[in-house]
């Protein structure tokens, strides 16, 4: 069953109807067999794609993630697709960054099959399981020590010196949790003197806190391992350390198996096959709904102002638009690429107020130009009428609050 988006008019009267009632159509659209059948196979199977070569290899995970960016009629190109994520966009001369099409560049940037190795420590709740250890630890002797003679005499000193005991356990909790997941080895942790207090208090080896061979020996061999020297030693408290720090233990993969990952990709998904859907229904209002989406990417993009313009330029969706709504002549694309950014760049300003890219993310000022857009379009659209009259009659249509985001 294909869900066909409802429009209910054309230009901005439809443009309103479909702002109103997207989540709805949204929610309805991405429920189709179709959608769900093509998310769920890339989510499965992302993960276990190793290389650019891999990808364009398998036509139905490349026409997802091709289809996300944009990029569906590059289904055939593998070669191109395959050299936009080899090379990346670290370099300046990188295929992605000389096209000034940002499609290419978020691609290209989003399937990066460098190798990131992962350890324990980077692990969610890693550093709160060690410091409930340390901190039970630390207590502990405070309550010890505020037990003997000399601190139950003097309550205000002992009251003073548990209060800053107590700020010392923050000082070093804010401390552990900022620098610990960038360990990545024992001798990092062994070589910071607070992690390394913080640990051997935690485990009760501060007779051994002196001892980094013997640590660092128990933190990189496997408890599991008869011979490794926790078991030697026949001593519990370094077999607990050197399980809780594992770092004999390494995982290493790509961010394409991580699940953020292919919920990102599937909703980039998802959205551009419901902008394609209603582009089949209207497509000026299509149009404006991938501009809506892709505009505001591209402004918080740290671009410079002049890429920016020419990303614009170099998108067929994102041009249409704002020689449109600027009212540019049919022959604008023809003139010097450089006089076109100069051009768009200052009718822009003195249309909509847009005094540096980043302007575009603001949904006000988005929306004028789209409503502008819409507006000429279906006066294009509907020559029998006098262009006056007809944009009269369509903004009586409507009810449109400039102070509404």
């Amino acid at each position: 069953m294909t869900y066909i988006p409802m429009i209910g008019g054309p230009g901005l009267v439809g443009w309103q109807i479909l702002q109103n009632t997207m989540e709805t159509q949204r929610a309805a659209f991405n429920n189709t067999p179709g959608i769900t059948r093509e998310a769920a196979y890339f989510t499965d199977t992302i993960g276990s794609i190793g290389s650019a070569e891999d990808l364009v290899g398998n036509r139905r995970l490349l026409s997802v993630a091709l289809t996300a960016f944009g990029m569906e009629e590059e289904i055939d190109s593998k070669y191109l697709v395959r050299r936009l994520i080899e090379e990346g966009t670290a370099d300046d001369d990188a295929l992605a960054n000389k096209l000034n099409d940002s499609r290419f560049v978020a691609l290209a940037d989003a399937f990066d099959f460098e190798p990131v190795i992962s350890r324990k420590t980077q692990e969610e709740g890693f550093a709160e399981a060690i410091l409930g250890r340390y901190e039970d630890r630390v207590r502990a002797n405070l309550a010890q020590t505020l037990a003997e003679p000399d601190y139950v005499a003097d309550p205000d000193y002992a009251a003073l010196f548990a209060a800053q005991v107590e700020e010392n356990l923050e000082i070093s909790r804010a401390y552990f949790t900022e620098k610990i997941g960038l360990i990545s080895s024992a001798e990092e942790l062994l070589l910071d003197p607070e992690l390394r207090q913080i640990a051997t208090t935690a485990f009760e080896l501060g007779d051994r806190a002196n001892s980094t061979t013997v640590l660092r020996r128990t933190l990189e061999e496997n408890p599991a391992e008869p011979n490794a020297l926790s078991n030697v030693l026949k001593d519990d408290n370094l077999r607990a350390f050197a399980t809780a720090f594992a770092f004999y233990d390494t995982k290493t993969s790509t961010v394409l198996q991580t699940d953020s990952f292919a919920s990102n990709i599937t909703e980039q998904f998802r959205w551009q096959r419901f902008e394609d859907a209603v582009s089949e229904v209207d497509q000026a209002i299509g149009t404006a709904l991938k501009f809506q989406r892709s505009v505001p990417e591209l402004a918080a993009n740290d671009l410079s102002e002049t890429a920016k313009w020419y990303n614009v330029l170099g998108s067929t969706m994102m041009r249409e638009v704002f020689e449109t709504a600027l009212s540019l002549p049919d022959g604008f694309s023809q003139i010097d690429l450089d006089k076109q950014v100069e051009v768009i760049s200052d009718k822009a300003r003195q249309r909509f107020g847009i005094e540096t890219f980043s302007d575009l993310e603001d949904p006000k000022t988005l929306n004028g130009i789209i409503q502008s857009y819409l507006l000429q379009e279906q006066i294009s659209q509907t020559g029998a009428y006098g262009s006056q009259q007809i944009a009269l009659s369509l903004l009586g249509t409507i009810r449109y609050d400039r102070n509404r985001a």
